[in-house]
């Protein structure tokens, strides 16, 4: 499961106290890194959803003074300019009360960054009541001419993937150690491993040795030659030795 996290608490405690609910629950750091800095949150030890920082998001699909909402079974977030400027648990048996409130307060917050006019408010919407807190939203949201400013950004599992997913230190370090491997074996093959493998695929064998390698076949060739020759020269002797023997007969 894809979940949105803050990522730009003051503290660990306040992230803590934030997303570790359970007391006796073991927390652990996860992190990841954007234009050299650094964004971490603290999340219970034993989750196992895709985690994704809400503030990287909003950089990346948002502008400079935009207000973006984010509403989560239990979570309500409103981020300006990329960051985080309320947060809120939501009950979950009063959700509709506690939803309301917060809209009238990211409404005010709006108001006041903007002078009274909000051209758009965007919004990610991860809970099982989306339809509803989207129509709540929605409606309550409204400016002064009664148009509706809330947008979806769009559906949460499209707008991580170009994101990076959060890791804890071990996943974080086992990623650079693997990174530094296939970065260490393309610079061989590029500056020395592609040379090996070419010269061993198509060896050419130095001219020297060739013409080495003639000057003993020729002087071969001409020994055979010299031998073939006496030896012929030997057998015609031999031949018209015993012709003679014959006609003297």
């Amino acid at each position: 499961m894809v979940r949105l996290v803050i990522t730009d608490f003051a503290t660990k405690e306040d992230s803590e106290f934030f997303y570790v609910n359970d007391e006796f629950d073991v927390s652990q750091n996860m992190f990841t890194y954007h234009s050299f800095k650094k964004y971490s949150v603290y999340l219970s030890k034993y989750s196992n959803d895709e985690i994704y920082s809400l503030n990287l998001l909003s950089k990346k699909y948002l502008g400079r003074n935009q207000f973006l909402i984010h509403i989560a079974d239990g979570e309500y977030v409103i981020l300006f300019n990329h960051k985080t400027v309320y947060s809120a648990k939501i009950n979950q048996n009063f959700i509709t009360d506690d939803m309301i409130k917060s809209i009238l307060i990211t409404k005010h917050i709006a108001m006041l960054s903007s002078g009274g006019a909000i051209e758009n408010i965007y919004y990610v919407i991860n809970s099982k009541y989306k339809c509803a807190i989207e129509n709540i939203l929605k409606q309550n949201t409204k400016n002064e001419k009664q148009e509706v400013v809330a947008k979806s950004l769009g559906e949460i599992e499209e707008l991580v993937k170009p994101l990076k997913e959060l890791d804890t230190s071990k996943s974080h370090f086992t990623k650079l150690t693997y990174m530094s491997l296939l970065l260490g074996v393309s610079f061989w093959v590029m500056f020395s491993g592609l040379k090996t493998f070419t010269d061993k695929v198509f060896y050419t064998e130095p001219l020297e040795n060739l013409q080495r390698e003639l000057r003993v076949e020729t002087q071969l060739a001409k020994r055979q030659e010299k031998l073939l020759n006496e030896s012929q020269i030997k057998y015609k002797e031999l031949t018209d030795c015993i012709s003679s023997t014959k006609v003297s007969k």
